[in-house]
């Protein structure tokens, strides 16, 4: 997370559980690190416990990283209690903030980690304000992904191509492109398919990458070949966010039977009951069923009249 990526860390460990963690191989970035435990900095050390966080392992960040503790990393442990409390949400984010405004960020760990709550509250915007100005690779490649989740494709281009100047075959960079070539739609999808499946090539194939060969496959209504990264990405993991969503995606355009919809939609509910498309879901649903009560009272009214 250090402001300057050199390139004469390319052999590195921590560019190795670096680029682990970019392509969504979390634990072979833990498996980089941990050897290193004992003597490892704060930059190499985060990388270990952002991909806990990321596998949902949480409580190893909270037991290794106690309360009070100097380092940046305190940063990440406050990244799981916003996790795990949401409630708090509000006061853990005060406590980042004052942190970033208070002290020089020679990791970037403090300003990273404000960002990720931002954008777990879905405060897109106040992420975006975090990150704002920096030249880091992955503070660019996080405000990318802001930018799009607020529909501003065009001010994402224009970010990718600052990160193209400072690295243009750093994975990041090679990963935002491919993130704005699929929100630009069709005519740029193939290009994000190129990236995603070098890196399956020069790495190995992830849930995040085949995830998004899929998403391209879908987009140009290649089905078969949809489904076939898609079962792919199962056997990495059964329960994969993305990979279960996608599947219902895939089941509704090739008209499968409501029951394939509803099997990938359970396990979501039971794996992920909390998460963003289960939540929105589950408003729309009500919503309709009280618009449906709405109509079905007001015709009877209106029978009734007649």
């Amino acid at each position: 997370m250090s402001r300057q990526q050199n390139e004469e860390d390319t052999n590195s460990v921590l560019f190795d559980a670096r680029n682990e963690y970019y392509i969504g191989n979390f634990m072979g970035s833990i498996n980089f690190v941990l050897p290193e435990q004992g003597t490892a900095g704060p930059e190499l050390l985060s990388y270990m416990y952002l991909s806990y966080l990321a596998i949902d392992s949480g409580r190893i960040v909270a037991s290794d990283i106690k309360e009070g503790n100097s380092t940046p990393l305190q940063a990440l442990r406050l990244v799981h209690e916003a996790f795990e409390q949401p409630s708090r949400t509000e006061e853990l984010l005060e406590k980042l903030t004052d942190k970033v405004a208070g002290e020089e960020d020679e990791t970037n760990i403090w300003h990273l980690a404000t960002a990720i709550v931002y954008c777990h509250d879905g405060q897109f915007e106040n992420a975006l304000k975090i990150l704002h100005g920096s030249t880091n690779l992955e503070s660019m490649a996080l405000s990318v992904q802001c930018l799009l989740r607020l529909q501003r494709v065009d001010l994402a281009k224009q970010l990718v191509a600052k990160m193209q100047e400072i690295s243009d075959d750093a994975t990041l960079t090679q990963l935002a492109q491919a993130w704005v070539a699929l929100a630009q739609g069709t005519e740029q999808m193939q290009d994000a398919f190129h990236i995603y499946q070098e890196f399956c090539e020069k790495f190995k194939p992830t849930p995040a990458l085949l995830n998004g060969q899929a998403v391209v496959h879908l987009g140009l209504e290649r089905y078969e070949e949809a489904d076939s990264v898609l079962r792919e990405s199962l056997l990495k993991k059964h329960n994969d966010y993305d990979t279960l969503i996608n599947l219902m995606v895939h089941a509704h355009l090739t008209a499968k039977p409501t029951e394939a919809i509803n099997r990938n939609l359970e396990q979501l509910r039971q794996f992920y009951p909390k998460s963003d498309f289960v939540t929105d879901l589950d408003k729309k649903s009500a919503e309709f069923d009280r618009l449906c009560l709405q109509y079905d009272v007001e015709g009877g009214e209106k029978l009734l009249a007649i």
